[in-house]
């Protein structure tokens, strides 16, 4: 659990309550032991149903995106999907050495055949001819005609079922089979059961068979996988950034029961949005796309508002200076947990088995669920917490109008794609290397006046904290990449059979908050005994290890990305590994978020360096979702690293060296940042 609005977080505004927010202030048994406020576990309740919605649906949106359409919602017709088999003598590093990607591709070019594979629904079709250079040394072959028919009903028959490549020369041969995007209808087909390239290498006289397959059942939307992780990266970035604004409204207009149930409503009609966004021809449309993001957008605008309010309910239920504030807060932790542990295996298996549809819709059961148990709790367990100020009226219903129109006009801006021209030009901002050295040194700039301007005992502080909001956009830039990369690695790479019977994806994404109920006890105590010998980690150190266990746990996903990178998939090994040495990181680091904060900052500047917190970790959630955009590129070399491993291996290790470097430049800074800003209790 982290203590930015991340995974599990609190997004709250500073209160003594952000003490849970240090796992293990309380452990669990102890926190039990004392008689703690029957309003706690509404709280708890209410909580672990928003997590339990928010996590089910997020588990899912990658993989739904990228899901191509199935052979039943695909209208008669004849739809082309081409694959290009492209293969040439791989260049050595030396040969490589100095030149740009297009250099290299210019000297030593691929020869590339285009199979087309058609799927004709309702209609007759001829198999279409191959084109490009046949008589090359990487013979192909189908096995049958590249023509899949789909009668009534959406049963699909015929088609190639595999191309077969064979290094008929003498020489190693590199290969790539890739789908090439059609502009004016959705891709139909799927090779080795997804729609990502397949890279490796042959030796002579080398077979290897490409599986080739329609879908014929819960299509979704068939997008390229790098607007889906591009999608994702704003939808969390976003999520992270607008408590800000809901955390200012609670406090000043409506006050945090309002402002939870204006969340909590939003929310929830959000998913029901979702959910009926796949009906009829929505599910393939243009327009049913609008809808769907006018849904995403509602449970962002919704978690603006119920998330800056429930931690802070659970600080007013204890007067200052109460010993079962902390062992209150370690409670209401793990209702987070248990609500993201338990969700996986009711939206995603609903999705991933029965419909993507259901499984958003089931989100929105579990958001209702909470809200009409802490409605009818309140009157007795919480009257009298949550009040809005002094002399405001009621205008919640105000603001949750607003929010509902809001979301309806970035779903059209979605629709007219001026969103998609914003993005293109962030993307070309960033692209250009003068331009990011402009804005790094006017960011720097920036802090450094920022900085100056403090009384001299406050330099220190402010300026540990801004080191610190460094490091956090790197732990969580590579955290996030969860519920992205990660996410459909498991879904494309992952053997996740067991005997017939075949796991979901999304109960992955289970694998951390497990960790952290398991863990975060165990820590706690940990952190506590240290304490006692005044032994406890200082906050850099603390950053440092979370670092470096971030990284270690990339180094599995860089051997995994290793043993995949020709088309195999490994086991589950590797992926429950990366997670449990992620969430080891993630309960090292966690302590050095909003708590520090509250502790560290001057006072008459505590909620601007909450809100510049706060915006590192959308700027995480973005990067991390752009990032996630690129993995194709760099598992086909278009993109080229100073390291070559192939496949995704390639990707991951981006991860394993900022991770590392980030641990060890930390780790040196250590000594400079406890005399710079000395702990306080």
């Amino acid at each position: 659990m982290n203590n930015t609005p991340g995974p599990r977080g609190s997004t709250s505004a500073p209160s003594a309550g952000d003490a849970y927010l240090q796992p293990g202030t309380a452990t669990p048994d102890q926190a039990i032991r004392q008689s703690q406020p029957p309003g706690l576990f509404l709280l708890f309740i209410v909580e672990m149903w928003e997590r339990f919605s928010y996590y089910g649906m997020r588990g899912l949106l990658v993989l739904y995106l990228v899901s191509i359409i199935a052979t039943p919602e695909l209208k008669p017709g004849v739809y082309t999907t081409p694959i290009d088999i492209s293969h040439r003598v791989p260049p050595t590093k030396l040969q490589v050495e100095g030149l740009t990607n297009e250099a290299v591709d210019a000297q030593y070019p691929w020869t590339t055949q285009t199979h087309p594979v058609r799927v004709a629904v309702g209609e007759t079709a001829e198999a279409p001819a191959p084109t490009g250079e046949l008589n090359s040394p990487l013979r192909v072959t189908a096995k049958a005609p590249p023509l899949f028919t789909v009668a009534a009903g959406g049963a699909s028959s015929g088609g190639p079922g595999e191309y077969t490549l064979v290094n008929s020369s003498d020489k190693e041969l590199e290969y790539k089979v890739e789908i090439r995007w059609p502009n004016d209808q959705p891709v139909a087909v799927t090779i080795n059961k997804a729609t990502s390239a397949v890279v490796g290498t042959l030796k002579p006289g080398e077979t290897k068979v490409i599986p080739v397959a329609t879908r014929p059942e819960n299509g979704g939307r068939g997008w390229k996988k790098a607007w889906a992780n591009n999608l994702y990266g704003w939808y969390t970035g976003m999520a992270y950034l607008l408590p800000i604004l809901g955390g200012l409204i609670a406090d000043r207009f409506i006050g945090t029961h309002r402002s939870m149930l204006v969340g909590g409503l939003v929310i929830a009609l959000g998913h029901i949005v979702l959910a009926i966004s796949g009906l009829g021809d929505w599910g393939q449309n243009e327009m049913g796309m609008s809808i769907f993001i006018f849904g995403l957008v509602l449970i962002v605008l919704g978690t603006g508002h119920f998330k800056p309010c429930v931690s802070v309910m659970v600080g007013q239920l204890y007067k200052p200076g109460d010993p079962r504030r902390d062992g209150g807060f370690s409670i209401f932790y793990m209702g987070i947990n248990l609500g993201a542990f338990l969700c996986a295996f009711v939206c995603g298996t609903l999705g991933e088995k029965v419909g993507w549809h259901w499984g958003f819709g089931s989100a929105a059961v579990g958001m209702i669920a909470g809200l009409v148990i802490y409605t009818m709790g309140r009157p007795k367990f919480l009257a009298g917490i949550g009040l809005p100020p002094e002399g405001k009226g009621n205008t919640a219903p105000l603001f949750g109008v607003v929010s509902i129109a809001l979301a309806a006009g970035v779903a059209w801006l979605f629709h007219t794609g001026f969103l998609g021209k914003v993005d293109t030009q962030i993307n070309a901002f960033f692209g250009s290397t003068i331009y990011v050295a402009l804005f790094i040194a006017a960011i720097v700039a920036l802090v450094g006046w920022f900085v100056a301007i403090k009384k001299p005992g406050e330099r220190g502080p402010v300026f540990s904290i801004f080191v610190y909001i460094l490091f956090n956009v790197f732990f969580w830039m590579a955290f996030e990449q969860a519920g992205s990369s990660l996410n459909l690695f498991a879904e494309e790479n992952t053997n996740r059979t067991v005997g017939s019977w075949t796991m979901p994806t999304t109960w992955f994404q289970s694998v951390n908050p497990l960790v952290i109920i398991l863990f975060a006890p165990v820590f706690g105590m940990i952190w506590t005994s240290l304490g006692r010998r005044n032994m406890n980690p200082s906050q850099p150190v603390k950053i440092g290890l979370g670092l470096l266990l971030l990284g270690i746990g990339y180094l599995f996903m860089v051997r995994a990305g290793m043993l995949t990178k020709d088309g195999a998939k490994v086991g589950m090994f590797w992926l429950t590994a990366t997670y449990f040495m992620h969430t080891m990181g993630e309960l090292c680091l966690s302590p050095t978020g909003l708590s520090y904060v509250t502790k560290t900052a001057p006072v008459r500047f505590m909620s601007l360096l909450m809100g510049v917190w706060f915006l590192s970790s959308f700027v995480a959630g973005v990067a991390g979702g752009k990032l996630a955009s690129l993995t194709e590129e760099i598992e086909k070399g278009q993109i080229k690293l100073p390291w070559n491993f192939g496949g995704q291996a390639d990707f991951y290790m981006l991860f394993v060296v900022s991770s590392l470097a980030g641990a060890l430049v930390i780790f040196l800074l250590a000594p400079l940042m406890k005399r710079l800003a000395p702990e306080k209790g």
